[in-house]
């Protein structure tokens, strides 16, 4: 006879728990939600509805990915970023709350602005950055991408969230592809590149580094690769008093704001600091 819901759901959590996936009974609540179709409340109001064989078989094989260590959200096909939902698959990197600030702050910094602003998107992966700015600002996106598989799932994100007519998606190599007329007439250059430097890459948890992509992860030149040739790259393209805001990684913050001291057209340099305190972007402004 096939389990009930709540029996499924507290033989999911010992099983989960024991294997040591984090947030065991959130995960099998997700799990169960997903094959049944049912909101989490929806479980527990009808918790003696017996899963069908399907659903039994179903359930047994995600059970067995999660304790594999493929993330939850590769399994669900979808994740929530900022308020929204995105789809998510392999090609792309799953987007962190930490990412949610590099957006916030270009939001509060262009809070005040008038007229229909130009932002520049580099790595848009899922596309959550460019999707988010596109909700919360008068503005249009570039956003670019070396992966067309990632730029494949940006683009459906963007019809999913109402945005598509608000962003351009470029599979460009850095800045190659931008229309050389918008040099000087980009607002906003925003990025979370790939800064994982290797020695570091090994130290990350097994789910990030055998289902993650690596090519969103990994950067040479202890992971201030990018960040380097994006700080470069940018200046043609970004008008006086542009802003250029960096997501970056653990001890980076100091050496990113020293390349762009030395390219000695930007001012207003800031480091803002994750809900952990980490020093997680780096903002600045072209100069006036």
């Amino acid at each position: 006879m096939n389990q009930t819901y709540l029996q499924f759901l507290q033989e999911a959590k010992r099983v989960l728990k024991k294997h040591k996936v984090s947030s065991p009974e959130v995960n099998a609540e997700l799990l169960l939600s997903y094959v049944v179709k049912k909101s989490k409340v929806g479980l527990y109001l009808n918790g003696n509805e017996t899963l069908t064989q399907a659903q039994d078989k179903k359930l047994k094989g995600l059970i067995q990915e999660r304790i594999k260590g493929k993330p939850l959200q590769y399994i669900l096909g979808e994740t929530e970023f900022y308020g929204l939902k995105l789809k998510v698959d392999k090609n792309v990197l799953i987007p962190r709350p930490e990412t949610e600030i590099v957006v916030e702050n270009v939001i509060d910094f262009f809070k005040d602005s008038s007229g229909k602003l130009q932002i520049v998107d580099w790595g848009t992966g899922s596309g959550n950055i460019a999707i988010a700015l596109a909700k919360n600002l008068n503005c249009f996106v570039y956003a670019l991408d070396i992966s067309k598989s990632a730029l494949k799932i940006a683009e459906q994100n963007a019809v999913l969230n109402d945005v598509s007519s608000r962003i351009k998606f470029l599979h460009s190599h850095n800045f190659k592809k931008m229309d050389k007329k918008l040099k000087g007439k980009i607002d906003a250059i925003v990025s979370n590149p790939p800064y994982v430097k290797k020695t570091d890459f090994q130290k990350l948890p097994q789910e990030i580094k055998k289902f993650e992509p690596k090519v969103a992860l990994l950067s040479l030149q202890n992971g201030l690769f990018y960040l380097h040739k994006i700080i470069k790259e940018a200046k043609p393209f970004l008008k006086s008093g542009g802003l250029i805001a960096l997501e970056v990684g653990l001890g980076q913050a100091l050496k990113v704001v020293k390349l762009l001291k030395k390219e000695g057209i930007f001012e207003n340099i800031q480091v803002k600091k994750d809900l952990a305190g980490i020093d997680r972007v780096v903002l600045a402004q072209r100069k006036f």
